[in-house]
Order: structure tokens, then sequence, then C-alpha cells
């Protein structure tokens, strides 16, 4: 059973690096590849402009990874996360819960490759 890494980056060359960097010292210790999950802070809604509208009423300014847009755009970004081997998988954290798990149900997940 591998081990689960969580990260948190500022952008996808940052998660990049810290996903590289953990799956080398593992292979240094001879360990199992860890599986390496991404934090992405995520506002998506139907438009682009109306998860802007969300983003700018709820934003802390943090520098956490995010993505503020529609679902579709969501799914392309996952699926360049795994593509690129950034990460193997991400944690969707998002302040505006309700909204987002309703179009993560209807649109989001049927846009994601098995």
């Amino acid at each position: 059973m591998s081990m689960s890494v969580r990260i948190q980056a500022a952008d996808l060359r940052d998660a990049a690096r810290k996903s590289s960097a953990i799956r080398a010292e593992a292979a240094e210790r001879g360990a199992q590849r860890p599986e390496v999950l991404l934090d992405v802070e995520v506002i998506i809604d139907r438009d682009a402009a109306s998860a802007l509208r969300v983003w700018d009423s709820q934003s802390d300014g943090d520098s956490a990874l995010r993505y503020v847009g529609t679902p579709r755009g969501l799914a392309g970004l996952i699926s360049d996360v795994r593509r690129l081997d950034i990460a193997d998988g991400v944690v969707l954290v998002t302040p505006a819960k309700d909204q987002v798990l309703s179009l993560m149900l209807d649109e989001l997940v049927p846009g994601l490759p098995a």
C-alpha cells in the first residue's frame, strides 16, 4: 500500500517541483512511490464571469493554487495535472460548498476521463 502525501502549491510549476522532490526522496530511501495529491482551491459556475464574481466576494487573498471558471475547464486542469504527472490526483477545496458540489456532480464528473 502506497503512502499518500497532500501538497499545497502556488502554481503548477511549484506543484511539479514539490511532487518531484517527494518522489525523489522516496526513491532514495528505496520506498514505494507515494501518491501525491494536490490541493486546488476551486470556485466554479456555469460561466467564468459568474465564477469570478463569486470568487471576488469570497477570496481571502492567500497564495494557494486556485481555479476559478467552469466545470469543463476544471476537468481540463485535473486532466493536465495527471497527464503531466504533476500529481496523482487533486483535492478540491472550496468556500462555496453547496454551489460547487452540485456543479461537480452534474457537470464536472461526467467530463473527467475514466
